[in-house]
């Protein structure tokens, strides 16, 4: 094959050289000054042309002109309109005398594109040569004047089709006032090489332009815009949808790829199926397409690709969930087709009830839509709810979809709302106390307060007037107003984001006297209780918290509407509603349904975050953070 290809090359090339004119070196089989009847597919437009030269060596074409009259020749060409052509030719020019005047030195050399020239046996330089056709050159007899030829090529772009090339000197002047003076112009080795062009798309049997096929579809490729060709090159290479490795050649056309005449409609599946070659789904394949026109131009190749895609792609994906650095939902989906040639369209939308996916329900989508196989969503808060869509799709597959509801909440690994005392002194009129958060692995929002601990039992909430409520940075915090010895106290520590509601931990401290010292001062020492955490995490040991667990609804809530609960209802005993100081307030609720009760917030609550407390028949606790604006 390489062998074969390089031949191929080789032997197109070679005509690239050659002219692409019907004998455009002139050649005669005879020398006449009476005319060029020895020079084949060439005729004079006026005059008798000469032909000069060494017969069977190299001959060309002698013409003269004075007085408006003259010699020219022409040939058959067809040029079309708006397409660039290239020609080049061998000239050089005299005149009869050794002094010539301006005069004569300015007289013309004329190269022309016309319609409808004929033979005429008198010398006068026809009218019509003159006022008709489109000039390719007009130049002076002193631009070329020399015993050395000079090699002319010009870029001409037809303003309309022409059927004839004419090329004639042209001297208006007079001879005898002007020294009996004649120009002359000789002319040889003239070619024109055509505008070929290679132009192609793929397009199926209803004409669809298209690079995508399915499976037995037929592929045909439209060469109809290609130009000046009178034979094309066509072979196929391929490689796996999605690979960035080279193609790898598969078939040509025919037995060396080669095909005379125009491109024009090609039916691939056809051509090839009939060579016993297949195109088959889950590969991309690149068609090589060379036109030629020989010759005179060969080898202008083109390259285009297209893919055999499969149908009856899945939708189906799973995600996980996890929470992010930030504090905020993240959620990663992967999909379970991973077919090539399937496209992926991933969108994360907001809605208005938990658990939904329906249209009804959806609030818009959130972000911009995604694709691949696998992309990640962020950014999400607990305080709304979502759903994934997934869409596949192709030219053979049409939109086949599936949504599935997100959880609100999402736990981390090493969660903790746990902190240490790192300074508790007495400085003789006032306790202080300085605690400080242990870090969690993402972002939350910390709250700190100081209230009474009757005996050290830290379940009242009885805040140390004087004493600010702390948010809602991880900085340490220092409790020092107020405060006396041989008085119980206890730290709350609360944290929340936007993957999990508000949890909290309590400690009770004290300073006491335990006796005095030998100079008679007292003796003070300090007394800390274990850690209680108040409110424990149901679901300390999973990695999401489903949806059905514990959902409000709205979240945001005004004042004197009424909040949903999407739980398990026959479970519920009691709801209580706490705010940020510890304040707390059992609220009644009302069993909706199995899934739902629904309790009210009264206009006289103020606006701010409050913790919701779920207390089951099995005295389990599930707390959430709803906002009332």
């Amino acid at each position: 094959m390489k062998k074969l290809y390089t031949i191929l090359i080789i032997f197109i090339w070679s005509f690239t050289n050659a002219q692409c004119i019907m004998n455009g070196s002139l050649d005669a089989t005879c020398l006449s000054n009476n005319g060029i009847t020895c020079i084949g597919n060439w005729q004079a437009t006026h005059g008798s042309p000469s032909s000069s030269g060494v017969v069977n060596s190299n001959t060309w074409v002698w013409m003269w002109s004075h007085s408006n009259r003259g010699e020219g020749i022409y040939t058959n060409y067809n040029f079309v309109q708006g397409q660039n052509y290239q020609i080049s030719f061998d000239i050089r020019t005299d005149t009869n005398i050794s002094n010539p005047n301006n005069t004569v030195l300015n007289s013309l050399v004329l190269v022309k594109a016309f319609n409808g020239l004929t033979t005429s046996s008198g010398d006068a330089v026809p009218a019509n040569l003159i006022s008709n056709g489109q000039v390719i050159l007009q130049s002076t007899i002193a631009t070329y004047r020399s015993n050395n030829w000079t090699r002319v090529t010009i870029n001409y772009v037809p303003s309309q089709n022409y059927s004839q090339l004419c090329f004639f000197p042209f001297m208006n002047a007079d001879s005898r006032p002007n020294g009996s003076a004649q120009v002359e112009m000789e002319i040889d080795n003239i070619e024109v090489i055509p505008p070929v062009t290679s132009v192609f798309h793929f397009q199926d049997a209803n004409n669809n332009v298209k690079t995508d096929f399915c499976q037995g579809e037929s592929i045909f490729l439209n060469g109809t815009a290609s130009f000046g060709e009178d034979q094309y090159y066509l072979d196929v290479w391929r490689r796996p949808i999605g690979s960035t490795a080279a193609f790898q050649w598969q078939a040509r056309k025919g037995t060396n790829g080669w095909t005379p005449g125009q491109l024009g409609v090609l039916n691939l599946t056809s051509i090839f199926g009939g060579q016993g070659y297949t195109f088959v789904q889950g590969y991309e394949y690149q068609v090589k397409v060379a036109t030629a026109s020989s010759p005179c131009v060969g080898w202008v190749p083109t390259t285009h690709e297209f893919r055999v895609v499969s149908a009856g792609g899945s939708p189906n994906f799973t995600y996980t969930s996890s929470c992010a650095a930030n504090g905020t939902i993240s959620v990663t989906v992967t999909a379970t087709d991973t077919t090539v040639g399937l496209n992926h369209w991933w969108g994360l939308m907001e809605t208005a009830v938990s658990g939904s996916t329906t249209d009804t329900n959806t609030i818009g989508q959130i972000g911009g839509i995604q694709n691949g196989t696998s992309v990640t969503f962020t950014g999400l808060t607990r305080d709304k709810f979502y759903y994934i869509k997934h869409g596949v799709y192709n030219s053979c597959q049409p939109w086949s979809e599936m949504r599935i509801a997100l959880p609100q909440n999402v736990y981390w690994s090493n969660y903790t709302t746990d902190f240490n005392f790192t300074n508790i002194s007495y400085n003789g009129s006032s306790v202080s106390v300085t605690v400080e958060a242990l870090q969690n692995p993402v972002f939350v929002n910390h709250h700190w307060s100081i209230s009474y601990a009757p005996n050290g039992n830290t379940t009242g909430n009885n805040p140390v007037p004087g004493n600010p409520i702390i948010c809602c940075t991880a900085a340490p915090a220092t409790f020092n107003n107020g405060l006396t010895v041989n008085t119980w106290y206890y730290i709350k520590h609360g944290i929340w984001n936007d993957c999990a509601p508000w949890n909290e931990t309590r400690k009770a401290f004290r300073i006491y006297i335990q006796g005095k010292l030998a100079n008679g001062n007292p003796d003070y020492a300090i007394e800390t209780l274990d850690i209680k955490d108040t409110e424990p995490y149901p679901y300390e040991k999973k990695a999401t918290v489903t949806a059905n667990e514990f959902l409000m609804y709205p979240n945001p809530i005004q004042k004197g509407r009424t909040c949903s609960v999407s739980i398990d209802s026959n479970n519920i005993k009691e709801v209580i509603l706490v705010d940020l100081l510890g304040k707390s307030e059992t609220i009644p609720f009302e069993v909706k349904d199995a899934n739902t009760i629904t309790f009210p917030i009264s206009e006289n609550k103020s606006k701010g975050i409050y913790v919701v407390k779920m207390i089951t028949k099995k005295d389990s606790l599930l707390t959430q953070k709803l906002v009332i604006e």
